[in-house]
């Protein structure tokens, strides 16, 4: 009676090729990439055109009525003449010189970010990884303490 149990015992203890199949480690994370439209040079080209623009036109807004507006007082007709331009003093010569280093700085940053990215993911993957480590070194609180 005693064999028949124990040939069970054993078969059921053996190998087989479920239990040899390792289970299969998870795929190494594919590092996120910066769309192409953030590193392509031509896009950020246009990105500082559309900018320069928008500056320029920004120039020309008329600011006094808001100024009245906001005094609480009746507008002038020197109120109807004032722009961002005059208040500010910026002709569109400076702003386009200014737009121009806006334009190489956003290049540069694009740039940057692109060969930093990868190794931004690799350092917070890594402590991540360690961060789990540490958490299931944990004691658990169910644990009887003596």
């Amino acid at each position: 009676m005693r064999l028949p149990f124990a040939i069970a015992a054993f078969a059921a203890t053996a190998a087989s090729p479920a239990l040899a199949q390792q289970p299969a480690s998870p795929p190494p994370p594919v590092a996120p990439q910066l769309p192409p439209e953030l590193t392509d040079p031509r896009a950020l080209d246009q990105l500082g055109n559309v900018a320069g623009v928008l500056a320029r036109a920004l120039l020309e807004l008329p600011v006094g009525e808001v100024e009245a507006a906001l005094e609480n007082r009746p507008v002038t007709a020197e109120d109807r003449r004032k722009t961002v331009a005059t208040e500010t003093g910026m002709n569109p010569r400076e702003l386009d010189g200014e737009v121009k280093r806006g334009k190489v700085a956003v290049k540069q940053g694009g740039q940057a970010m692109a060969r930093t990215l990868p190794v931004i993911t690799r350092a917070l993957n890594q402590a991540g990884e360690q961060i789990g480590r540490a958490i299931a070194n944990l004691p658990s609180p169910t644990y009887p303490r003596q």
